[in-house]
């Protein structure tokens, strides 16, 4: 892992990651859900290959859990974002580009950048559409 990665996570620990247990998420790094009454909200943080870039992909599913094109049936605390089909799952993101853009001087400005971007998933995850209904 890069330097800039591993400080990367360190600043999503810190200034993301509290708000997000404030708001009922459960799970570890880099995979979080919350349960509520009618849905189950997924994020996932993903890097890339190359470095310097984060992705944040959200989706949710059915408070009882989800059964994936596979058959296999996953329950609310242990499925993944990646587990639904990507015409159900959503980039988190300013611009039309849906990443975050990092290096050594700039994770806690990006971080903060993704906190900030948190109220973006709170309302796609209220207004877009419970598919598996």
């Amino acid at each position: 892992m890069s330097v800039e990665r591993d400080n990367m996570i360190n600043s999503l620990r810190k200034n993301v990651i509290p708000i997000m247990r404030n708001r009922g998420f459960k799970g570890s790094f880099p995979h979080f859900y919350r349960e509520l009454e009618d849905r189950v909200d997924l994020l996932m943080f993903q890097f890339s290959a190359w470095g310097g870039v984060l992705y944040i992909e959200l989706s949710k599913c059915s408070p009882e859990g989800h059964t994936d094109v596979s058959e296999t049936f996953h329950t609310p605390n242990k499925i993944k974002v990646y587990n639904i089909d990507i015409e159900h799952r959503q980039r988190l993101g300013k611009d039309s580009y849906e990443i975050f853009e990092f290096n050594k001087e700039n994770t806690e400005l990006i971080s903060l950048d993704v906190r900030d971007a948190l109220k973006e998933a709170e309302e796609w995850w209220n207004y877009s559409a419970n598919w598996w209904v």
